[in-house]
């Protein structure tokens, strides 16, 4: 009567699982990203749910996945419901930029003492093997219709061509104007300051909170322990994947 879901978003979300034994061999076991979407819908819209809590780690989901995650949270909370996160750390050995964003979308957050947010800013990489091809005498038969048409690039240039760098730098742009505005928005900042954030880079979980990034420092069984405790003493916490073998997903007939 009175259910807590949780969620585990610091393992490994697919888009899709093939039937064929070695393609999910490659892919992995991790929960689909449309059955964990319905899991939240259904959820927000059971009155037996009060809330959600939800362990967030930096696994590198890729933006559109994360950007899906958020809305979810998000329509979650609008049901009048609270979605709270925790985490170990974000970024301490990499970039936690795409993590924290994500965590952002829940009205809490909370990180254990020793953790790390590493909000570095964006980057992006393209390989280019024209020089390898030229020692194994390859020549690539490829073509594009215009310069901004750049896939090709890497079979047949050294370096980034100017319209190449161009076309990345204005992806960059978008995502980054995108991720800044949402943040802002989420934890109440303006826009100039989350940038300063970023600029900031690694954060301590002490500087963390003092910068408005998160709402406490917390263990993880201390942050549960708070969820028990604003959502009742008769509340169980019920992991998202048994909830719906109970709940079933929404949309099925």
């Amino acid at each position: 009567e009175n259910t807590v879901l949780e969620l585990n978003l610091d393992e490994e979300i697919i888009e899709y699982r093939p039937d064929e034994t070695l393609a999910r061999a490659f892919l992995g076991e991790g929960p689909r990203l449309l059955t964990l979407l319905g899991a939240i819908e259904k959820a927000g819209d059971d009155e037996k749910v009060s809330m959600l809590v939800a362990k967030v780690d930096n696994r590198g989901l890729g933006l559109a996945r994360i950007q899906e995650l958020r809305e979810a949270i998000k329509a979650f909370r609008e049901k009048g419901k609270k979605a709270v996160a925790y985490t170990d750390t974000l970024g301490e050995f990499g970039q936690g930029n795409g993590a924290y964003y994500l965590a952002s979308a829940f009205d809490e957050i909370y990180i254990q003492p020793s953790g790390n947010i590493g909000l570095t800013g964006l980057i992006a990489e393209t390989p280019f093997i024209k020089g390898t091809l030229d020692i194994l005498g390859v020549t690539p038969r490829v073509d594009s219709r215009h310069e901004y048409k750049n896939a090709m690039n890497m079979f047949t240039e050294e370096h980034y061509t100017k319209p190449h760098k161009e076309a990345l730098e204005a992806l960059l742009d978008s995502w980054f104007h995108k991720m800044v505005k949402d943040i802002a928005f989420d934890r109440k900042l303006t826009e100039d300051q989350v940038r300063d954030l970023f600029d900031h880079g690694l954060f301590s979980s002490q500087e963390a909170m003092e910068a408005g990034l998160v709402d406490g420092i917390h263990y993880a069984d201390e942050v549960l322990s708070l969820v028990q405790k604003e959502a009742g003493s008769s509340a169980q916490r019920l992991e998202w994947s048994e909830y719906i073998k109970r709940a079933g997903l929404p949309h099925e007939k």
